[in-house]
Parts: C-alpha cells; structure tokens; sequence
C-alpha cells in the first residue's frame, strides 16, 4: 500500500514536469509619444559665467568721532532718502569734549590776548622794550668811555646788558610763536569735536534700501566703524569674472543675458577692467540690466549670465519642458529606429523656456516634447 502511494506521487510530480510553467503575456507596446523636429539656427555665440547681481550705488555708513549706538531710525530691508537720520549716536561724551576743546582754545586766545603776531604779543613787546633801553644805555657808554668819563668795567657790563637783552627778547619771540601755533591747534581742535557732535546723526547718502546693521542699540561703535549698509536697487548690474583666455572678447555695449526664475533678462556691457586683476588673472565685467522683472533679483543673488563675442555659431533650439536633467547634465529623448533613445546635451545657454544646444541633437531628430520617468533606453514604441 506504501509503495503504491509512492508511486503515485512520483507520477504526478513528472506529469507537472512535463506540462511545465505557465507562459506570460509580452507587455503592450509603449505608443510613441509626441515629437517635433530638431532644426539648428545661425545664433550669436555666447560664453557661460556664473555672475552677482550688484547695485552700483552701495555704501557703508559710519561715524568718523564713533559712540554709542542710541537708536536706529530704520530697520533692514526699510526705504530710505537720502538726507534721512538712519542712526543716532550717543551725544553727551562728545559734548563734553566739544566744550572743553572750547575752552582751552579760549585759555590759550587770552593768554596772547587776541594777537595775531608775534611782536603784538605782551611778552615780546616788554622784551623788546628792555632790548632798546640797553641799546640806548650803551650808546650813551659808549660816548663816555671816549670822553674818559666811564672806566672799561662799567663799559663791559652795559654790552652784557644789551646781550641779555637781545636773549631775553629772541625767547619771547620764539615763545609768542609757539604760543600763536597753539592757538591754532586748538582751535583746530574745537573744530573737529563740534562737528564730531555734529556727527551724532548719521544720514543716507541716498534713496535705497537698509541692506545690513552692523551694532546694535547700546553698542559702542569704533570711529568710521561700519555702522548701516544702504544699497540703491532702482539699477541692477551682473558682475562677472573673464578669464584671460576670453578676455579679448569682452567689448563696450556687448550684450548680456541672465536666467533668472526661468525669465530672461537682458543687459549689456557698461564696464570692465582695461587687464587682468586678481589672484586668477581674470577681466571683471559689468553689465547693467534692462527691464527687470518684479521681483527682482536681490543684491548678491548669483545667476548664469551669457556673454555675446560677436560671433555666431549653429544651435539647436528646443523647449525647456522636453529636457531633463540629473546631476548637472541636461538631457533629452529621441526617437531612432522606432526606439527611445537618450541624448547628452552641451547646451549654450537658458532663455527662458527654451534652450540652446552645441551638441547632443542633429537636424532631423525627432525630439520628445514631454519626457516620461519610466522612460528605458532602447525601448520600442508603436507609430
């Protein structure tokens, strides 16, 4: 009874053997999606930088006395005009020294009372004095010692007296001077403090914007210590590097293109460094911006940017929407041979929603308007 069981089960297993598996439906076909034609064009050529957008109006206000932060009028990212306080500083450190620069000008103006010379100033005018009156003491010795009516000791001590005098008269001179020069330096310096007191209110130097704060309220600030940045956005630039292989080809008036939020905007060239400067011996280049949209790029915002040189060169233009890109690269699809194909593009630069390409398509390509995810290389689609 066993060995029949056995035996049956061994038949059943080679009967399922010999049938063998169930055999799968091919899937269906992908149907072939939408394309258009490639066709390449006579366009500008154009070299690809990565600029900044910069305003051409940008300061750093500061104090050149410096003090303490008291308030700010405005706070970052508020307009601005030009002539409006934007900082107030602390007043009562300069006053005091405003007033006693005052004051040692005065001490020093009375001691020379008011003179404006040095022989008008009481100290040499007595000196002067006493160098005549010996002048005078030893003209008369002298007509007395010819008479023999005065011995040569007395003649001697009347020339010591002219000399002293003489001395005593060069000194004040020298001292009047002195004192005339001292005069002016504080004066100078009662100047300075005033107008550092005057200095408590710190101004815009134009209409913009308060881009950055440096000190905050009850901070010291440093003399000419950066105190607020105020930037004009009303003019846009893009500032960007050249290296010095392309640098013959950056021109006055040339034009510019930025991709910015998939908008283009265009500009051209106003300015650019007559050599090479920096540490990678690079021309910087200026280009000021034209119709710029709302909103738009912010100080600082790095963009790509798209010199023209002047010359032209054949590309491919295609909608962005029938590109994809992974890691950096731009790529499209293609059908060849009734087969999904993808293509590696070297494109040339973004405007827009379209693209230009160097390399990757040919006139003839029957470009993917709208790229799938599960597209497969080298799949077959139906007509």
């Amino acid at each position: 009874m066993q060995r029949r069981s056995i035996l049956a089960l061994v038949a059943l297993v080679a009967c399922s053997a010999a049938k063998g598996p169930d055999k799968e439906a091919p899937p269906p076909k992908r149907k072939a999606p939408e394309t258009t034609p490639v066709v390449t064009k006579r366009l500008p050529k154009t070299l690809a930088y990565a600029g900044t957008i910069v305003a051409p109006r940008d300061a750093t206000v500061s104090s050149s006395r410096g003090g303490r932060v008291d308030a700010y009028a405005y706070e970052v990212g508020q307009k601005v005009k030009s002539g409006d306080v934007l900082v107030k500083l602390g007043a009562a450190e300069l006053a005091f020294a405003s007033q006693a620069a005052a004051a040692s000008a005065s001490q020093a103006a009375a001691r020379i009372a008011g003179a404006r010379d040095p022989g008008a100033m009481p100290a040499v005018v007595a000196a002067k004095a006493e160098l005549d009156s010996a002048n005078d003491a030893a003209q008369r010795a002298e007509k007395l010692f010819a008479q023999g009516s005065m011995s040569e000791r007395e003649m001697a001590r009347t020339k010591t007296n002219v000399a002293a005098a003489q001395a005593s008269y060069d000194r004040a001179v020298a001292d009047a001077r002195a004192d005339l020069l001292r005069v002016n330096e504080l004066n100078a310096m009662a100047g300075q403090a005033s107008a550092a007191l005057g200095d408590k209110a710190i101004r815009a130097p134009f209409d913009g914007v308060v881009f950055e704060r440096f000190v905050e309220i009850g901070q010291m600030a440093a003399p000419n210590a950066p105190l607020l940045r105020v930037v004009d956005p009303s003019e846009l630039r893009i500032r960007f590097d050249v290296s010095q292989f392309d640098a013959d080809k950056v021109a006055l008036g040339r034009n510019v293109t930025v991709a910015f939020g998939g908008k283009t905007i265009r500009g051209q060239v106003v300015r650019s460094t007559p050599g090479l400067v920096g540490a990678g011996s690079s021309r910087l280049v200026e280009a000021k911006l034209s119709e710029v949209p709302d909103p738009a790029p912010l100080p600082g915002a790095v963009l790509p940017a798209a010199l023209e040189t002047g010359e032209e060169e054949d590309l491919v233009e295609v909608p962005r929407s029938a590109t994809t890109s992974t890691a950096g690269l731009s790529r499209a699809w293609v059908i060849e041979d009734g087969k999904l194909t993808e293509r590696l593009l070297a494109v040339a630069r973004f405007e827009g929603d379209r693209v230009f390409v160097r390399r990757g398509l040919k006139n003839g390509d029957k470009l993917v308007k709208a790229p799938q995810p599960d597209f497969k290389l080298g799949e077959e689609v139906t007509p």
